[in-house]
């Protein structure tokens, strides 16, 4: 892993005055996890779960029994405590699924990861400024899946990270004696270009239980920064990051015909990115399903954080779905509450809607 330092680069700007650059304090954002809105409802409950309509983004070999192509479009709201996120609707999540002939099935997911709304002291010497940072960063998938038996599948994919950071500033020299202090504007454009890794899962699916896990591999790629002082770029830097490999795995059971719980367990390295490190840790989850009938589905979860992003972070989540036309459609809402550290929480609410078309006519 490398921790991107950029404090010697050198820059002069017009007034003869350039603040070297000063990351955002906390990277690129507090992150969530991404994936379907069923999975958030359950607790973030997915890598077990045998799912025909949505990607799972912790292990896509769950949806290898799609009979029909599927498209799903979800977007979050939130209301938080956290400094770090924006309060504005996150970037769409997109899944869909395609089946092909003998059991195969190509599948894509792009979700939001993380949200930056944030605003940072400048340090320069004999002087003072600030900074507003806004940007974030989102995940995507794309891969094939293989069903080699009615009980078993794999995946394999990549799995890309991206993001960006715009950083607006303004400091100020204080000269001594009668002369006013010199002023600066300048502006700092972070793009991390996109990072492919290996993803690789596998799935048991039984009538009454199911099971499966997923590994990424440690994903690198190239990070540039602009500086422009007001209008004029005067220099570029490249350096290379790394987001860590991670390990998901989880289990499902049909204890009733109309209920299904499931527990997931995902695990993860230290992310050291723009200077700010994310613990490693892991978090455990578990949720459950409810199908009363008339094509609704009620759903429930909860997650406890070890580490990562909020350490002892508690979540609780709830949500409900309606499946339209004997399931070629459906609507999903789910609502989740998360709470950390001293007096701090978040409330979510993740609606989505998903239609699908059988052209295999299966």
């Amino acid at each position: 892993m490398m921790i991107l330092n950029f404090a010697l680069v050198s820059l002069i700007s017009v007034s003869g005055f350039s603040p070297a650059f000063q990351p955002p304090a906390y990277g690129i954002g507090a992150e969530n996890a991404g994936g379907s809105v069923r999975a958030f409802s359950m607790g973030f409950v997915s890598a077990g779960i045998p799912d025909s309509n949505m990607v799972s983004g912790t292990n896509p070999a769950a949806s290898g029994w799609a009979r029909a192509t599927g498209l799903t479009w979800g977007t979050k709201m939130m209301d938080t405590s956290d400094i770090t996120w924006s309060g504005a609707a996150s970037f769409p999540d997109i899944s869909v699924i395609i089946p092909l002939p003998a059991g195969l099935q190509i599948s894509g997911l792009i979700s939001s990861r993380s949200r930056m709304n944030t605003q940072d002291t400048v340090i320069v010497s004999n002087g003072s400024g600030s900074i507003s940072w806004t940007g974030g960063s989102g995940e995507s998938y794309a891969g094939i899946t293989s069903r080699v038996s009615e009980e078993l599948a794999f995946s394999l994919g990549g799995k890309c990270f991206f993001g960006s950071a715009l950083g607006e500033g303004i400091a100020s020299i204080n000269s001594s004696g009668p002369t006013m202090p010199v002023p600066t504007e300048y502006r700092d454009d972070v793009a991390l270009l996109p990072s492919w890794g290996l993803v690789f899962g596998a799935f048991v699916n039984t009538r009454i239980v199911s099971a499966g896990f997923s590994i990424a591999t440690d994903r690198s790629g190239d990070l540039t920064l602009n500086r422009d002082y007001i209008g004029d770029a005067i220099a570029d830097s490249t350096a290379r990051y790394s987001v860590p490999g991670e390990l998901t795995a989880g289990i499902s059971a049909h204890v009733h015909p109309r209920v299904l719980i499931g527990v997931d367990f995902f695990a993860r390295k230290a992310l050291h990115l723009l200077d700010h490190t994310t613990e490693e840790g892991s978090y455990l989850a578990s949720g459950f399903e409810v199908t009363p009938g008339l094509g609704f589905r009620v759903r429930g979860g909860f997650r406890t954080m070890d580490g990562l992003w909020r350490d002892g972070a508690s979540t609780y989540s709830a949500g409900i779905g309606y499946n339209i036309a004997g399931g070629q459609a459906s609507v999903d809402a789910g609502i989740s509450y998360e709470s950390w550290g001293t007096d701090e929480s978040e409330t979510v609410f993740f609606a989505s809607i998903r239609a699908s078309e059988n052209w295999l006519g299966q």
